[in-house]
């Protein structure tokens, strides 16, 4: 059996009197109520696909995945790297701007990931009362 995408793709690319033959309608008064219903029952409501909400731990993923940030993380690690080498590698205080860098990374992309999740709640909520 054909998927929804080609069936769409196929209806898209046959000419009307062939769309019109294979769904037993006519062009000026359309399908009758009880053709209708049964596709509505076999193929559901007439809607536009929409992608899965992405969840909190995805968003902040995402924001870990942003060039600025990556170039922050590259700072903190390469912070961390030097002193790791240094002269001052046994003193916990001299990695402190790399933990730091990194911390705020973390904190940056916590605070991010939770804002876009409740501005996708509103819009999300704000879709809803339209419809």
């Amino acid at each position: 059996m054909a998927t929804a995408e080609e069936i769409a793709q196929r209806d898209a690319e046959d000419s009307i009197e062939q769309v019109i033959s294979r769904y037993t309608t006519d062009l000026q008064s359309g399908l009758t109520t009880a053709s209708a219903e049964h596709k509505l029952k076999e193929d559901g409501l007439n809607e536009l696909y929409k992608p899965p909400k992405p969840t909190l731990l995805m968003l902040f993923i995402m924001q870990l995945l942003g060039f600025i940030i990556i170039l922050l993380i590259i700072a903190a690690v390469a912070s961390m790297t030097v002193n790791a080498t240094g002269s001052k590698r046994d003193d916990p205080l001299s990695y402190t701007t790399g933990i730091a860098i990194g911390i705020i990374v973390l904190i940056n992309a916590g605070i991010a990931a939770w804002t876009e999740s409740k501005a996708g709640d509103a819009l999300e909520a704000l879709s809803k009362m339209t419809q």
